[in-house]
């Protein structure tokens, strides 16, 4: 005969899967492009179990798809309240406030995420993006090439670190890493254009 405290066990567990289930349904959900169902189940979830962490995250990231900036925050915010030494979680926050132009806030999420882990790539990135957008260029390629050091083939790093020595009237590494980056993609329009530019201004 089962005892209540192995019936509560059960209830648990049952819990679990189905929070599990309807992050998993909503995740399919929004690859497809169904965005108010996908959200919907992310919301039973949490209304399910507001513990769950994996929620906070799918909803936040469904939002910040959504440009529904204010939102986002709220819930990356609450994952971070419940996860608080996860990189990754103030790196997401970072770039919803980059994209949102809050760009002091961006900052500050960015350099935590880099606090929590010195060689977390996409702060690395992402960071240096936001400083070249700041015109702190210095600062900027410093963080780019550390990235780059750790995803070598990255084009999107090649190109703003040619934007970079560019704008350091450094033509000679501008060029180069326009280079590497159309080597790797040949259809890196941007890229393309940009050194056609530099080399015209040679002649």
């Amino acid at each position: 005969m089962k005892t209540a405290e192995n019936l509560f066990t059960n209830i648990d567990s049952l819990e679990a899967e189905s929070v599990i289930s309807l992050n998993e349904t909503g995740t399919r959900l929004a690859k497809a492009g169904e965005m108010q169902k996908a959200e919907e189940n992310f919301l039973k979830a949490i209304e399910l179990n507001p513990q769950h962490p994996q929620s906070y995250h799918n909803l936040g990231i469904l939002q910040a798809t959504q440009q529904r900036t204010h939102e986002s925050i709220k819930n990356l915010e609450k994952l971070i309240e419940l996860e608080p030494d996860i990189a990754e979680h103030y790196c997401n926050l970072g770039i919803v406030y980059y994209l949102g132009g809050t760009y002091y806030e961006s900052e500050l999420f960015f350099l935590k995420a880099l606090e929590i882990d010195n060689d977390h790539s996409s702060s690395l990135f992402n960071l240096g993006k936001l400083l070249f957008n700041l015109e702190r260029t210095d600062e900027a390629v410093s963080l780019i090439e550390r990235f780059l050091n750790m995803e070598s083939s990255n084009t999107e790093a090649m190109f703003i670190l040619g934007m970079c020595y560019q704008k350091k009237n450094d033509m000679k590494n501008a060029q180069t890493y326009l280079e590497k980056a159309l080597n790797i993609d040949p259809g890196h329009r941007e890229a393309r254009n940009m050194l056609k530019k530099l080399n015209d201004s040679e002649i």
